[in-house]
């Protein structure tokens, strides 16, 4: 099986090979799954403002990638972006699919603090905010999730959990069935 990550990003490219390899060791079948990756910047908002916008994204990416894919293959979207309820809070989607069926999962949600939201409300990127009160360049490695967390989470982990949750229904296929 192939699985394409639509991103070259790092962090996502790591976050779906450590899923892989925990999805081997109680499915083997994964354990021969060859890893490739597809640059597809550009496609998706730079800064998603909504869990639609950012889920959209993450479904734009993996279909993206499938054109020219013959079966077996995954391909999997992954997109950060913010969450607005109950509480603005950046979160992780992902969306996986085999050409027919599809899979989603997010991470989980951190609260912003008001210094970093209210630049984000008006128009700048979430990475570039960080990056800047950071003093360095966190996008591809720590993330928000990192800086925020001081590293006891970071971008890795978030988006670890939602691949997780997006590609259960291809490795837990008899709890999935006919969902």
């Amino acid at each position: 099986m192939i699985v394409v990550v639509a991103s070259t990003s790092p962090a996502k490219v790591d976050a779906v090979r450590r899923a892989i390899e925990r999805i081997a060791a109680v499915v083997p079948a994964f354990g021969n799954a060859t890893l490739r990756t597809c640059d597809v910047t550009g496609i998706a908002p730079a800064m998603p403002m909504t869990d639609r916008e950012t889920l959209d994204g993450a479904r734009l990416r993996a279909q993206t990638v499938t054109k020219g894919l013959t079966a077996p293959f995954l391909a999997i979207g992954l997109e950060g972006g913010l969450s607005s309820d109950p509480m603005v809070s950046l979160t992780s989607w992902a969306a996986a699919t085999d050409g027919s069926a599809w899979g989603y999962g997010a991470g989980g949600r951190i609260v912003l603090p008001d210094a970093v939201l209210q630049q984000v409300q008006a128009g700048r990127e979430l990475g570039d905010v960080i990056d800047e009160m950071a003093g360095k360049g966190t996008r591809s490695t720590r993330g928000a999730w990192g800086w925020l967390t001081r590293d006891l989470v970071n971008r890795k982990n978030a988006l670890l959990t939602a691949t997780l949750a997006a590609l259960a229904p291809f490795y837990n296929k008899d709890v999935y069935r006919g969902i």
